[in-house]
């Protein structure tokens, strides 16, 4: 598709943005392996060793109880987890506009530069739409969560699967959310680069099997790649597995933008 081609034209330009990203992954990775490595991997080095019987791993599960209502520490960890779940909630929309303003062609200033160009100018606005886009997204909880869940209690109750009744619903939700994300991407096309909105509700409504082309076709290839990431990763452990780990967030961000420019591509065409 051409405009998967000029995406990829674009994202070569990008380079240096991908580069922040991955290092911006990469500092979320240290945090979160320092985090599991003092909190969780103490937690399981209590557990009886060796195999434990009923009444061991019965004691074992109040002790966990007890100690996530009255423990500090357990408190202090879920408010620092929160926290900086919160704070990356935050920073994402600001990223967003740094990624989208950076598309445009022809760029005087280099990629680096003006991805912070992008998140001085359009952060707000971006931010705006953002918030509009979790609304929008987590507005059917109010009635999916509780059919899902009753769905699961069901299915644990009977003995079947609760996937089978609740995973009609959960696909459902994650359909509409994608749809959702990409009607408001291409908005924000039409906003950054001066264009007409309605415009670009038109575009992506009109052309929405090419929009959802560029995402299955990129999609899959992220899909073919960690596969072959996680296989090679099994059979070759040791420095290989650990020199891939730490490639292939590289690589899933150069595809994420990659799918943002294809995106743009195709509304620049149709605009």
């Amino acid at each position: 598709m051409n405009s998967i081609r000029k995406g990829w034209e674009s994202t070569r330009h990008q380079i240096p943005v991908v580069i922040i990203l991955f290092l911006y992954q990469l500092l979320w990775g240290v945090f979160l392996y320092r985090l599991v490595q003092s909190a969780v991997i103490p937690l399981l080095q209590r557990y009886p060793d060796p195999a434990p019987s009923q009444l061991s791993k019965m004691l074992f599960l109040v002790e966990g109880q007890i100690e996530l209502k009255n423990s500090p520490d357990v408190h202090t960890y879920l408010w620092l987890l929160g926290g900086m779940f919160a704070l990356r909630l935050f920073l994402t929309p600001f990223i967003d506009a740094g990624i989208l303003y950076g598309l445009q062609p022809n760029q005087k200033d280099g990629a680096g530069l003006v991805f912070f160009q992008g998140i001085r100018y359009f952060g707000k606005p971006v931010f705006l739409f953002y918030i509009l886009e979790l609304i929008l997204i987590l507005f059917p909880a109010y009635w999916l969560v509780p059919k899902i869940l009753e769905l699961i209690i069901n299915g644990m109750q009977t003995g079947t699967d609760p996937l089978i009744y609740a995973g009609f619903y959960i696909v459902a939700w994650i359909i509409y959310g994608y749809f959702v994300h990409q009607l408001l991407l291409y908005i924000k096309f039409g906003y950054i680069y001066r264009s007409s909105i309605s415009l670009s509700f038109y575009i992506v409504c009109r052309h929405i099997l090419k929009v959802i082309g560029i995402s299955l076709f990129l999609g899959f290839i992220t899909l073919i790649l960690f596969g072959i990431f996680t296989s090679i990763s099994w059979i070759w452990t040791g420095m290989v597995a650990l020199i891939l780990q730490q490639t292939y967030p590289f690589l899933r961000t150069l595809l994420s933008i990659w799918h943002t420019a294809s995106q743009y591509q195709l509304w620049n065409e149709e605009k």
